[in-house]
This record gives C-alpha cells, structure tokens and sequence, in this order.
C-alpha cells in the first residue's frame, strides 16, 4: 500500500503515474525526511510541556504554621529547576489528618505525594523517597522550649544532664524525637495532636515544650494570642542529631529528583545559604544560641541515608551570629 502512495506522489499525468528519475526521487526522499523530523520534534516538545509534575503536599492549618518555610523552600526548587523539569501544578490537601493517617496518605501518593517531616520514621523512609538533604541545615535538633512563664526560674537551676532529666517534656505522639527523649531517660508526655500540646503545657502537664530554634518563634507568635502566658525558655538549648526533609511518594519518581536537582543546585550557587539565612539569622541571634547551657542527647536513630558526613548542609553554631 505504501509503495501505491508513493508512486501516486511521485507526480501524474493524467491518470497515469510518471516514475521520477533516482537524483529526484531523493530529492524527495530527503525533503520527506525533514518534514518528519519537524513533526516528531512538535510532538516531543508538546508531549514534554503537557508532562507537568503535580505537587501534592499536606497543607492543613497545623502544618501553615509548622512547615511555613520548608514551603516556601518547596516552591523556590520548583521555580528553579522550571527551565529543566516544565511546570508543575500544585494540588494541595488542606485537611485536618492525623500524622499516622497522614503518613499512610502519603505512602499511598494519592491524596499526598509530598511529605515535609523529620527523620526516622520508618514508614516514611521505606515507604517514600526520602531526599537526602537537611532542609533545616539540622536546627530541628537543636532545641529551645516553649513554656509557661512561671516556669522559667525553676528551669534556669538545671545545668547538667542529670538535672534536666528531673524535667518532663511535650511531644506529639508519633514524633520521631519521642524515642530519642526516651532513650536519654528523660520524662515524656505525649498528646494525639499539636494544638493539644499548647494547652496541656499550660495547664502544667509538663514542663517543656521542646521545639526546632526554626519552629518556636513563630509558633509563638502563632498561639501566644490564645495562650498569653506562653513564652520562650531563655536558659537551655537542647541539641542532639536530627533533621528536616522531604519525603516524595515512591509513585512520582520524577518529582523527587527534581527537588534534589533544585536542593543541590541551591547548595552548589550559595543560594540556599541566602535563602536560609533571610529566614533564620535574625531568630537565630535573638535566641542567643551561643550563651545557653546545652544539654546533648544521642541519637542512635539516625537513618543511614543522611548525608550527616555533608558538614557543608548542616548548621554550626560556632558561626552563628
């Protein structure tokens, strides 16, 4: 059929088809050629702009306020890496979810195909992708409370271990850090959801609300309103492993190497350092990390996959300002 075609191209004359000589015929032959190539270069081009990645984070109120700059971080890696990956389209889930349903929404990538969470659950890092670089440069680990204002000058006494060991802290209850307390032999309470945790720390469940030095002075500024008597702890600085990343539904492979593409092009321009430090150098110097007691944990729960070796991504505290 296709030689009929073609000899029905090569040109008539009335109704019968006149051969073209061989120099003609691939004269032809080559013009075909190059008009194929330019649909199949349309089609590539059309097939790459429709092939947009769809971005699906948990965007509940509770995680606005606690993950406020690892989304904005998210969406500076989506910009970035646009050129290279096309664009992508945001579908967010801003229901309230429990952290255990959220963790199997996740997994499942449906409803949830990006996680922003702290290291060493072990759903999230079988079931997910975890990308190997700390959001937070590590300052999850590094940990100022929040407490009720009554309770600084008791607080203000502990300077060793042992001491803050006579203290109970507030966690939820599938935190990862739960454990690490827990292995330290310190007093644990825990509560089902974040906003419970506010209230039972004013109600002197416990002493300490333990939080990241990027988490507690928003979380303040967020919740002080309806609890005034909320403050933060000015004596101790809690340290110990830990970090924050991103963690991509095995179903989008695509989309978790291209937020790593855009972390590490980040890292590699100085980009990411400008980025971390307009959020978090001033905090940072208002909680005069560099003259409180700390008080260091182990963490013999570190996955193997954090680049804890990469000291380049992870804060330091010798040169804070």
């Amino acid at each position: 059929m296709l030689q009929e075609e073609l000899k029905g191209l090569a040109g008539c004359r009335g109704n019968q088809a006149t051969p073209l000589s061989l120099p003609a015929f691939r004269e032809w032959e080559k013009s075909v050629r190059i008009v194929l190539m330019g649909w199949l270069a349309v089609l590539t081009m059309t097939s790459t702009v429709c092939a947009q990645d769809i971005v699906k984070p948990l965007k509940s109120e509770e995680y606005l306020v606690r993950y406020a700059y690892a989304f904005e971080l998210l969406t500076e890696v989506l910009r970035r890496t646009t050129p290279k990956y096309g664009p992508y389209i945001e579908r967010a889930y801003t229901d309230d979810i429990s952290v255990a349903r959220s963790h199997l929404e996740a997994v499942k990538g449906k409803r949830i195909n990006i996680m922003i969470s702290d290291v060493g659950h072990k759903e999230l890092d079988e079931g997910m992708i975890p990308i190997p670089f700390p959001i937070d440069k590590g300052l999850l680990g590094y940990r100022v409370a929040l407490i009720s204002k009554d309770s600084q000058a008791k607080i203000a006494q502990v300077k060793t271990l042992d001491q803050f060991r006579s203290l109970s802290v507030g966690q939820g209850a599938l935190w990862g850090d739960v454990r690490v307390y827990e292995y330290n032999h310190v007093p644990v309470r825990t509560a089902e959801t974040y906003d419970s945790l506010f209230l039972m720390l004013t109600h002197g469940r416990f002493d300490m609300f333990p939080r990241g030095v990027t988490e507690a002075p928003g979380e303040l500024a967020a919740y002080r309103v309806r609890y005034p008597e909320l403050a933060i702890e000015q004596h101790l600085l809690i340290k110990y492993a830990f970090a924050q990343c991103f963690y991509i539904s095995k179903s989008d492979p695509r989309l978790a190497t291209r937020i790593s593409d855009g972390l590490e092009q980040m890292e590699r321009d100085g980009s990411f350092d400008v980025f971390f430090n307009r959020h978090f150098a001033r905090q940072l110097s208002e909680l005069k990390l560099k003259t409180r007691t700390v008080i260091e944990l182990k963490n013999p729960f570190l996955p193997s996959w954090v680049p804890y070796a990469r000291k380049e991504l992870w804060f330091d505290p010798a040169k804070a300002q």
